[in-house]
C-alpha cells in the first residue's frame, strides 16, 4: 500500500476501529486540505513583501499586516500569521487554511511542494497537547503527499514540556524528501532515514547535501580573509552554493558582505550591489540570483540597517539591477516591514 493509502487507513482505523495505538477515545480532527488557485504564476520571479503588499514579478497581491513568513506555490502564496497558515491566490483571494500553531514553512526549489509543521490535529497527550506533525502537499493540485502517521504519545508524556526543550524542526523539502525532526522522509513511500552525527557532533540529514533548495545547495565552508572553500566540517559556518555549484555565498554571519567566492579557487569577487552588504534570497534560474542589498552603519546602535533594496543579479558578471524601491530606515518610529521568501521580517 502506498503512503497515501496508509494515511487513509490509519485515519479510518482511529475513527472506526479503535485499533492498537489509538488515541484512547480522544477525537482526531481530520487533516486540513491545501487550497490552490485557478491559475499559475511565475514562481521564478523575485518575490518580496513591503508593508503588506506582495510583489511577484509584475504581479501584486495584498496580504495585509502581520505577515510572519511566506513561500510561493504554483498558484499563489502560502503564509503565516501568528501560527495560522493562510493562502492567497494569484488573483488575490485569501483563505485561512488552519491554525498550525507554528511559523515553520518550507518549499521545494521549483515551488511545487510545500511542507509545514502542524499542531492543529492528531493524537494528544494526557494534558490535551497535540503531537507536532509535518505535512507535505503538491502546490499544483493540493494533494497531500505525506503526513506524520497518527501515533499516540507515551502515557506519561508531557508534550508541552518536551517541545519547550526540544522543538521538532522542519529543515526543508524537495520534490522527493522532507527533512524533519532528525529524519529524512521519502515522499513517495513514507520511509524514514535517521540523521547521523558528523565528526563535530552535528546532525547530517541523508540526501540534504544533494538537494537544491530555493536559495541554493546548503554547504559547510572554511577559510578567512578573502578566501573561502567547501569543507567537510561544520565548525566554521554554513554557506550556500549556486545551482551550477560554481559559486559560494558565505552565510555564516550577518550582516553579510556583498561578495561571493569561486568554488574551485576560493577567490573572492565583489557583487555590484547598491551597498556593501547583501542577503541572498533565491534564484530565478542558474545564472540569476536575487536578494536584499543593505546599507549598514555600525554607528546607529538602535538599528544598524539604514536602507534596503531588493535587487536581481547576474551570476557571471555579478551586476545587479533594482527590483524594489529603496526602503530607508526612519530616524524615529518603526521601519517598514520588508520580507523576502522564506525569511522573517528584515
Amino acid at each position: 500500500m502506498g503512503i497515501r493509502g496508509t494515511i487513509v487507513a490509519l485515519l479510518a482505523c482511529v475513527v472506526l476501529a479503535g485499533c492498537a495505538g489509538s488515541t484512547e477515545g480522544s477525537a482526531v480532527t481530520p487533516a486540513f486540505t491545501l487550497p490552490v488557485g485557478p491559475t499559475t504564476w511565475d514562481t521564478t520571479a523575485p518575490a518580496w513583501l513591503l508593508d503588506g503588499t506582495l510583489h511577484v514579478g509584475d504581479v501584486t497581491v495584498e496580504l495585509g499586516d502581520d505577515v510572519d513568513q511566506f513561500v510561493l506555490g504554483a498558484t499563489g502564496v502560502y503564509w503565516n500569521r501568528g501560527g495560522t497558515l493562510l493562502f492567497t491566490s494569484a488573483e488575490g483571494d485569501i483563505r485561512e487554511v488552519a491554525d498550525v500553531g507554528w511559523d515553520n514553512l518550507a518549499v521545494s526549489a521549483d515551488r511545487s511542494v510545500l511542507a509545514t509543521v502542524d499542531q492543529s490535529r492528531g493524537p494528544t497527550d494526557r494534558y490535551g497537547t497535540h503531537v507536532i506533525q509535518v505535512a507535505a502537499f503538491d502546490t499544483r493540485t493540493g494533494e497531500q503527499l505525506y503526513r506524520t502517521p497518527d501515533e499516540k504519545p507515551d502515557r506519561e508524556a508531557d508534550l508541552a514540556d518536551l517541545y519547550g526543550e526540544i522543538m521538532p524542526l522542519l529543515h526543508g523539502v524537495s520534490t522527493e524528501h522532507v527533512f524533519f525532526d532528525g529524519a529524512t522522509i521519502d515522499l513517495e513511500d513514507g520511509s524514514r532515514e535517521a540523521a547521523t552525527l558528523d565528526a563535530d557532533g552535528l546532525e547530517v540529514y541523508p540526501h540534504l547535501a544533494d538537494t537544491l533548495f530555493p536559495a541554493g545547495y546548503r554547504v559547510s565552508i572554511s577559510g578567512e580573509g578573502r578566501h573561502r572553500e567547501l569543507s567537510d566540517s561544520s565548525l566554521y559556518g554554513p554557506g550556500l552554493l549556486s545551482p551550477d555549484r560554481s559559486t559560494i555565498f558565505d552565510t555564516s554571519a550577518w550582516p553579510t558582505q556583498a561578495v561571493v567566492y569561486d568554488a574551485a579557487s576560493g577567490d573572492q569577487r565583489g557583487i555590484d550591489a547598491p551597498w556593501e552588504h547583501f542577503t541572498l534570497a533565491g534564484w530565478s534560474d542558474a545564472d540569476t540570483f536575487f536578494g536584499v542589498a543593505e546599507e549598514i552603519d555600525e554607528a546607529h546602535v538602535d538599528n544598524i540597517v539604514r536602507a534596503r533594496q531588493v535587487v536581481t543579479c547576474e551570476l557571471r558578471s555579478l551586476r545587479c539591477e533594482p527590483v524594489s524601491p529603496v526602503v530607508p530606515t526612519p530616524e524615529e518610529g518603526d521601519p517598514a516591514t520588508l520580507l523576502v521568501e522564506g525569511t522573517a521580517a528584515l
